[in-house]
């Protein structure tokens, strides 16, 4: 990991890390909460499709996790260079969406995850 990102990441998302580790079962409530909030219509569409595309993203990443605890022994270099690679897509992703929004653009443009999130978009 960057260590200027680690840094940044530590100060503004340590206090959420920490009520996300504390309360039971918060990933699966949060989960659901913006799986439903993204599907209501009151909400500006754009809310709803960053939502969405969160929602996609947290599925996308579950697959390389899963991955990872595969009882076969690997080795640490492809260990490694996997979770960079998943920690920095995530971080190009959230990065590029928060650019595009501040923008005043739809961030669109992410390959796969857009298209999927557009589609769950009415």
């Amino acid at each position: 990991m960057l260590p200027p990102l680690g840094l940044a990441d530590s100060l503004l998302l340590g206090p959420f890390k920490l009520i996300y580790g504390i309360i039971p079962f918060s990933q699966l409530i949060f989960f659901i909460g913006l799986s439903t909030l993204s599907r209501n219509p009151q909400i500006s569409r754009s809310v709803r499709f960053n939502m969405q595309q969160a929602l996609i993203l947290d599925i996308a990443l579950i697959f390389p996790s899963l991955l990872g605890q595969i009882p076969i022994p690997l080795p640490g270099m492809l260990v490694n260079s996997g979770s960079n690679f998943v920690y920095l897509a995530l971080i190009s992703a959230v990065g590029y969406a928060f650019v595009s929004n501040l923008s005043g653009k739809v961030p669109d443009k992410i390959p796969v995850i857009s298209d999927a999130a557009g589609s769950q978009i009415p």
